[in-house]
């Protein structure tokens, strides 16, 4: 089985935690990248992996944060495989209501900052790679008081398509997973917008982490050899009603 070298980005939220742990347990080298007071959070997960993780500090806010942190990592690997950018906070408030300053956070720590990362990544991939961006089916399909929210996610699908189209000469394959709400996401696990979803679900529930992670996994993966530009959704069919 070939090991990688990842650099993930937003490690310690509920997904991006549960895809640190199953690229680990895969045997791949990943590099954790999140904020500073989530170090804690990171070094427990690192010390069960001592010789496969390493925590970068990076606040997707301040870019230089993001150049420091892929300076350092650029001095611990020669190159990286992949990248996956698993970072992202959620807002809810009326489109009205929606604050500038809620919208530059939101933009900044969803698009422009891992926009910013995956730039920094690209230049560690000379001989290809892998890029899997975590969405979210709200960039598909969405409801009330998610506007900033959605737009972001949809930015970071369209992003997808366009790194595809422009990295795909150079051999980096380029997907977004977009999931519905996740067990361990960032949704109330009570509120509206969630029960709206898993009334809409096929399946009848929301999904777990690690069934998102797996489809991140395989898009990282020598297994996918040839899906460029697609979104991968984890959303228990509830898209596909009418």
């Amino acid at each position: 089985m070939l090991t990688y070298r990842v650099a993930l980005l937003g490690a310690a939220g509920g997904i991006g935690s549960a895809i640190a742990d199953n690229l680990l347990a895969a045997g791949h080298r990943v590099w954790l990248l999140d904020l500073p007071e989530r170090h804690d959070a990171l070094m427990s997960l690192a010390r069960r992996w001592p010789d496969q993780a390493s925590v970068l500090a990076c606040d997707f806010r301040h870019p230089g944060t993001i150049t420091a942190a892929f300076a350092t990592l650029g001095e611990q690997a020669a190159c990286l495989d992949a990248c996956v950018n698993a970072a992202g906070v959620i807002h809810r408030a009326g489109f009205t209501d929606t604050a500038l300053e809620d919208l530059e956070r939101v933009m900044a720590i969803n698009v422009t900052g891992p926009f910013l990362a995956l730039q920094q990544a690209v230049t560690l991939m000379p001989r290809g790679g892998r890029i899997v961006n975590v969405a979210s089916a709200h960039g598909l399909r969405t409801g009330p008081e998610r506007s900033a929210y959605a737009m972001s996610k949809g930015a970071i699908l369209a992003l997808t398509r366009a790194l595809a189209v422009e990295l795909g000469p150079r051999n980096i394959l380029v997907n977004a997973v977009a999931p519905g709400p996740v067990s361990a996401g960032m949704q109330d696990a009570a509120s509206e917008s969630r029960r709206r979803w898993q009334a809409a679900t096929p399946l009848g529930r929301v999904a777990e982490a690690q069934e998102v992670a797996r489809a991140v996994a395989f898009l990282v993966s020598a297994e996918n050899t040839f899906i460029s530009g697609d979104t991968l959704l984890v959303d228990g069919g509830a898209t596909a009603m009418i």
